[in-house]
This record gives C-alpha cells, sequence and structure tokens, in this order.
C-alpha cells in the first residue's frame, strides 16, 4: 500500500510539472499568482467571470493533459505506471527542463 501512495504522489507532482511546462508558463510578474493565471485561462470569453460551462470546459482541459501526461509515462502501455516508469518520466522532463534553461541562457548571451 505505501509503494501504491508513493508512486501515486510521484505521479501528481510528475503532472504538475508537466501542466507547467505544457503551458510554457514563465513565473508570474510581481503581484500576480498562479490563481490569477488560471482564472485567465478559464475565463474565455474575457468577461471577467467564469461561468459554470467555462468552468467545466477548463476541468476537461486539464483532465485531457493529465491523461495525456499518464500515457506519456505508461511506457510499455499496460495501463499502469510502474515506479521505475514514473522515475524515468521524472528523469526525462528534468533532463528537458535543463535543456530548456540553458538554450534560453544562450540566447541571451547572443
Amino acid at each position: 500500500m505505501r509503494n501504491y501512495t508513493l508512486i501515486a504522489g510521484l505521479i501528481l507532482v510528475i503532472a504538475g510539472a508537466a501542466q507547467a511546462e505544457s503551458d510554457n508558463m514563465a513565473p508570474p510578474a510581481k503581484g500576480h499568482d498562479f490563481g490569477h493565471h488560471m482564472f485567465e485561462k478559464m475565463d474565455a470569453d474575457n468577461d471577467g467571470n467564469i461561468s459554470k460551462e467555462e468552468h467545466e470546459q477548463g476541468l476537461q482541459q486539464m483532465l485531457a493533459k493529465r491523461r495525456a501526461h499518464f500515457a506519456t509515462m505508461d511506457s510499455d502501455g499496460n495501463g499502469l505506471v510502474s515506479k521505475d516508469e514514473a522515475q524515468a518520466a521524472a528523469g526525462k522532463m528534468r533532463d528537458k527542463f535543463h535543456e530548456k534553461r540553458r538554450d534560453c541562457g544562450s540566447e541571451t548571451k547572443k
């Protein structure tokens, strides 16, 4: 049971990082926070309010991203993510993150 809890926690951490990476989110500007960013993303018609429909649509989009990420982690396609698969996915994400940081650093030096 402890292993399942560990794997579930690792999946949630990886999924959160994947969400941030997939959205290409830069750190919020001063005075702004993640909640503000999410509100703006969900307010599809930019009326300053989130309708029930906009909320549901936002949830569906997040769920689709989470499912895609799970499928990416499930490298053998058996519908399960093993601890090894989760760790491998975390390593790949970490490598991509570091690669992006290196690329950004080299672009600013040019």
